[in-house]
């Protein structure tokens, strides 16, 4: 821990790469919708999680500024309002190229997106309760690249982290009170049982089928759309959004409302983009 203070008042001493700060603009959608003070924070907290963990690229991959701190921005958007340490438990993170195979996974490993179409085996991202992180650059980039799809792999993958430091893989990560707890546990559980009914009868929906797979992946996979599409997530689930915005301490549905254009847009006018997947696509 003194070495740590020690390093991160060393690394808060020197100008943050005005290089960095193009990357994060580049592959962070919301870096805009951030106050000053946020964007400060967010520059911050990249620095101290690139320089905290051990980073290594796979199948011949050479892992670059613009990855780490892509993926820096990102899983640091997750705990931009929550304390430091609450990445304390992800000391690696594996960058493949594309997809990569894997063999089956005990449950304290989780796999964020697998290509289902190519093989039950290859897989975009993992997180592993007590290793690494395990992430493909090319799915990466793509969805920092395409934050209208709700898909993020690095919000997935860590999220599922976020989950972990709870002690369990069950999709309820770490509380601040009994009553909020709760309240997790039953809109949480409702919304999950209401997005596995809808799948069963073909109701096309705005949560994609991934999520219906247990809690963690529920949370995970709503951890996506909170951030990416927050105004349809709103709008279609009001109770599930109101619990993550208590979690993650942040709104980004009033980040959006606050862009330039869309100050007078109701509410009801957000995009709703609804998921009919079938079993044999992205999954």
């Amino acid at each position: 821990m003194l070495f740590r203070s020690l390093r991160r008042r060393r690394l808060r001493r020197q100008s943050f790469p005005a290089e960095w700060t193009d990357f994060i603009e580049q592959h962070l959608s919301s870096w805009a919708l951030l106050s000053a003070d946020e964007q400060q924070t967010m520059r911050e907290r990249v620095r101290f999680f690139i320089a905290e963990r051990y980073w290594e690229g796979c199948a011949g991959l050479t892992v670059t500024d613009e990855m780490r701190v892509a993926i820096a921005a990102n899983a640091s958007l997750l705990v931009l309002a929550r304390p430091e340490d609450e990445y304390d438990n992800v000391t690696t993170i594996l960058v493949y190229p594309s997809g990569y195979f894997a063999p089956d996974q005990p449950p304290s490993v989780l796999g964020g997106t697998r290509l289902i179409a190519a093989s039950p085996q290859a897989v975009l991202g993992q997180a592993h309760q007590n290793g690494p992180v395990i992430l493909s650059w090319r799915h990466a980039r793509f969805g920092t690249a395409h934050a209208g799809d709700g898909e993020n792999v690095v919000l997935h993958e860590f999220a599922h982290k976020l989950d972990m430091l709870a002690g369990g893989v069950d999709g309820t990560p770490r509380m601040e009170s009994r009553e909020q707890a709760a309240e997790w546990a039953t809109v949480m559980q409702r919304s999950l049982e209401e997005l596995r009914a809808e799948i069963a009868a073909g109701v096309p929906t705005l949560i994609r089928r991934y999520g219906a797979t247990n809690p963690a992946e529920f949370f995970a996979v709503t951890t996506e759309l909170f951030f990416e599409l927050p105004l349809p997530l709103r709008e279609r689930h009001p109770d599930l959004y109101r619990v993550l915005r208590r979690y993650y301490r942040q709104d980004p549905a009033a980040r959006e409302l606050a862009r330039p254009g869309l100050q007078a847009r109701p509410e009801a006018d957000s995009p709703q983009p609804l998921r009919d997947e079938s079993p044999n696509g992205r999954s």
